[in-house]
């Protein structure tokens, strides 16, 4: 009895360093797929702007390879635990997979209904293009600027008048908001009023004073569905994969008990 016991256990060893031994090899094994190489290679073309050598292939796998093998170390002396940047980035990687499990083409009455829900988002406000000739603060600003207008009316060319403006002088296809976040507010409400082809000012903005030439205003207007339908899709395709998101992680806080050990008012402080 004694001795089949012994036969047992002299198995069970073997068998437990049987399998910790397989299972060194496996934890040791690394394997590449010709995909993997495929895109890293795309990614060398898109940056480099060539197919690489043979050498450059070779030295990519190398790369791959040094990088799985830190990586599996890394993993062994546990210095994933507690990084709040791997945490973050596996959990995108997880909601990036979410969101490409729900990635359908809506229906045309999806798409109906978040246009009409949505509308005011896709007004495209009045957009201007103009030039500008620009005349720094001083006391003569304004003087200057009436006499260069003066010049120019009378066949002179504008680019004899002027200063260097740090934003250039050409502005194409400007929203109100982004003149005004340019230039100031006074002077985005004084440029809607200037005739277009035609020299005209002086303006006043927070940097001096401008002649401006505007080329074209274009109104205000909401497109219609028909016009945007391809952004509305992708909008709709945005939106639900958010939301399927925000649907699996409500699932997943309901399987997890929260503790925080800390004083919030303390810390608030």
């Amino acid at each position: 009895m004694a001795k089949r016991l012994f036969i047992f256990l002299l198995l069970g060893i073997l068998i437990l360093i049987a399998d910790l031994t397989f299972n060194e090899e496996s934890d040791n094994k690394i394997t590449i797929f010709e995909s993997e190489i495929n895109s890293l290679i795309g990614t060398w073309v898109n940056q480099v702007g060539r197919e690489p050598t043979l050498q450059e292939v070779d030295g990519i796998i190398k790369q791959l390879l040094d990088e799985e093998i830190l990586y599996r170390e890394a993993i062994k002396l546990g210095l994933d635990k507690n990084d709040i940047i791997i945490k973050r980035r596996l959990a995108q990687k997880i909601g990036f997979l979410r969101q490409e499990a729900d990635s359908s083409l809506p229906s045309e009455e999806e798409v109906s209904n978040f246009y009409n829900k949505n509308i005011d988002k896709y007004f495209v406000g009045k957009r201007i293009t103009f030039s500008h000739i620009y005349f720094s603060s001083n006391e003569n600003e304004e003087t200057l600027a009436d006499e260069a207008l003066t010049q120019i009316r009378s066949g002179s060319s504008e680019s004899n008048f002027g200063e260097p403006f740090l934003l250039g002088k050409n502005f194409s296809s400007k929203t109100i908001t982004e003149i005004e976040r340019s230039f100031g507010v006074s002077f985005s409400k004084d440029i809607q009023n200037i005739t277009p082809k035609e020299w005209s000012g002086p303006l006043n903005s927070e940097y001096g004073s401008h002649l401006i030439f505007v080329s074209s205003i274009s109104d205000s207007f909401t497109p219609t569905l028909k016009e945007i339908k391809n952004i509305i899709i992708n909008d709709v395709i945005l939106e639900n994969q958010n939301n399927s998101v925000k649907e699996y992680l409500k699932e997943l806080r309901n399987k997890y008990q929260i503790e925080i050990l800390a004083d919030l008012n303390e810390i608030s402080d």
